[in-house]
């Protein structure tokens, strides 16, 4: 079984190459790639997965950091709306894995739809109530589209990157490892 150690080693690990996909990764890719790249929040999509293993203190410490990698990264001019966003993706993915103690991908998806919506939502009202330009979200009409089609994005991505994530946090291992010893300790 993994130790608390290494997960802490491999969370900052994929916090910094999240981090590096949402923020550098997007202005050195070509054009065409960088559009689609700019919609995907990696680092909230990784805050969702951590929230999802239900440690809730872990999710939301992980959503704080990732809040400050991605502002001191992007040099946005609201310092803290990115953690706020963040925290409160992890605080409804917990919510939603205490209400539903199944792990299947139905309930991730629930989870990256509801902290999607949520992300997006916090950051353009904050932005709006600072008066500050909205970096990602347009004006007007194109604010539906946004929403949905970051909506759409986040899934493709989270589907992709949690298979991945699975294999990096050994997840299959760990659920061998507690079926083993929950039938150790049967009479």
């Amino acid at each position: 079984m993994e130790t608390e150690n290494r997960k802490t080693l491999k969370i900052l690990g994929c916090l910094l190459v999240a981090g590096f996909l949402q923020t550098t990764l997007v202005h050195v890719a070509p054009d065409w790639l960088a559009r689609w790249l700019g919609y995907i929040d990696w680092l909230m999509l990784l805050t969702v997965y951590i929230a999802l293993q239900r440690k809730p203190l872990q999710g939301m410490l992980m959503g704080a950091v990732a809040g400050a990698i991605h502002d001191s990264l992007s040099g946005m001019p609201a310092f803290g709306v990115a953690g706020l966003a963040y925290v409160a993706a992890a605080y409804v993915t917990y919510s939603i894995t205490a209400l539903v103690v199944v792990d299947n991908l139905l309930v991730r998806y629930v989870a990256v739809a509801a902290s999607s919506l949520l992300n997006t939502s916090i950051r353009l009202v904050f932005y709006v109530l600072l008066g500050l330009s909205l970096p990602v979200l347009a004006g007007g009409k194109a604010i539906t589209a946004n929403f949905i089609f970051s909506l759409l994005i986040h899934l493709i991505a989270s589907t992709l990157l949690y298979i991945l994530l699975d294999r990096i946090f050994l997840k299959d291992d760990n659920l061998r490892w507690r079926r083993t010893l929950a039938k150790r300790k049967r009479p």
